[in-house]
């Protein structure tokens, strides 16, 4: 399991391994698909491969000009999970079509409660099992466990970190960052910020960002050190 070093977590704050930049940081950026009609309808939906609306389009455009996102070198590692929803989002967002696929890093498979929403389950006996369940063991017929979707991606998780951690080998000698682009989905980022940040002690629906949003790590000596969350301009929020 990666962990950060003692005292990392704490949102804006820079560890102390920063004071003589001895090791070099490197950039974790993680960011959430943008819309898709499963958004918009409130919908369970993991495993099913939905792209993105032309409203989740002209969103993430938006962010883009507005600043956003972070600009990346030209040698950047970029990373989808695989499903169209990421591959769209990663082209608009930094044109990139050659992208590494993590499969692991997919959404929950929700099994038959896929392109449901809760008012569509709410009756349903199996649902409630599921639902209510705090163990996160009881399964959706045709779906995965909470315990298996994090199970994988954990697995996942140092799958990219290991991607990441050659990005920064290749670096080393440079003087130059190195930078990984993931693409994902929410609840995938979330178990991944849990992961990598577990001093913070948020809960699952607190990491969770919006559509088009995410959050920058920072990497020192390999470790995760400290992060930030993408914000929107005020600007762009009052819109």
């Amino acid at each position: 399991m990666v962990r950060p070093k003692e005292g990392a977590g704490t949102e804006n704050h820079k560890r102390a391994a920063e004071k003589e930049r001895r090791y070099m940081v490197s950039k974790l950026i993680v960011i959430r698909h943008g819309i898709t009609e499963g958004n918009e309808k409130r919908w369970f939906y993991g495993k099913t491969d939905l792209p993105l609306l032309k409203r989740g389009r002209e969103t993430l455009l938006e962010y883009k000009r507005a600043g956003v996102y972070p600009e990346i070198p030209d040698d950047a590692q970029c990373v989808v999970s695989g499903l169209a929803r990421t591959r769209e989002t990663m082209d608009l967002l930094y044109e990139r079509s050659e992208c590494v696929e993590i499969e692991k890093l997919q959404e929950m498979n929700f099994g038959v409660f896929e392109c449901r929403s809760f008012d569509d389950l709410k009756e349903d006996t199996e649902f409630q099992r599921w639902v209510y369940d705090e163990r996160g063991n009881v399964c959706p017929p045709g779906g995965e466990t909470r315990n298996d979707f994090s199970k994988r991606v954990k697995d996942g998780l140092k799958e990219l970190i290991g991607l990441h951690r050659l990005k920064e080998w290749s670096h080393r000698h440079g003087g130059e960052d190195a930078v990984t682009v993931m693409v994902c989905h929410g609840g995938v980022i979330s178990a991944i910020m849990q992961e990598l940040f577990p001093e913070e002690k948020s809960g699952m629906w607190d990491w969770i960002p919006d559509p088009g949003l995410g959050y920058v790590v920072d990497f020192s000596a390999g470790d995760p050190a400290a992060y930030d969350r993408l914000k929107l301009p005020l600007a762009v929020e009052a819109h």
